[in-house]
């Protein structure tokens, strides 16, 4: 049965993302509920410790406060070790996906310039700092949410 909660879940939010290039609370909101109710007390520990950690990575600004959220929901569901598998398999796919984008849109030199100037920023200042401010608008933003539904299936498939 998680799952299957866990399954739809990650399509709710595919769509989403895929659509309106974010994750609606609401999604969030309801499906931790459920956490809530089906797993109790071991679900939150593992959301809330999840968040702590994955935060880092928001406030670097590498994911978006949705994908932050969708990864700890997983790893409540799935435990640890589980939600860690599907974490590490989207998040290839995501890599996977991010780099024949950039290399059919012609964006790849300009990434990997950023990418040098960011480097060349924290080793210069010596403190690590957002890698870049983006805008909902920005065409190059991806979406994370439809290869952590694809890592899922995977997953599931496989292991």
């Amino acid at each position: 049965m998680i799952y299957y909660i866990v399954g739809s879940m990650l399509f709710a939010a595919a769509v989403t993302d895929i659509l309106w290039k974010k994750v609606p609370n609401i999604i969030i909101f309801g499906y931790f509920l459920i956490g809530v109710y089906t797993l109790h007390l071991e679900f939150v520990f593992r959301v809330f410790i999840s968040i702590i950690f994955f935060s880092i990575l928001y406030r670097l600004r590498f994911f978006g406060a949705g994908d932050i959220k969708l990864f700890s929901l997983v790893i409540g569901f799935l435990g640890t070790y589980d939600g860690v598998n599907v974490t590490v398999t989207a998040l290839v796919l995501a890599g996977a996906g991010a780099l024949l984008y950039m290399i059919f849109s012609n964006q790849l030199t300009i990434r990997i310039t950023m990418l040098i100037n960011y480097c060349m920023r924290v080793l210069a200042t010596g403190k690590i700092e957002k890698y870049y401010e983006y805008r909902k608008s920005d065409k190059h933003l991806i979406p994370v949410s439809p290869y952590f539904l694809a890592g899922f299936i995977l997953w599931r498939c496989f292991c």
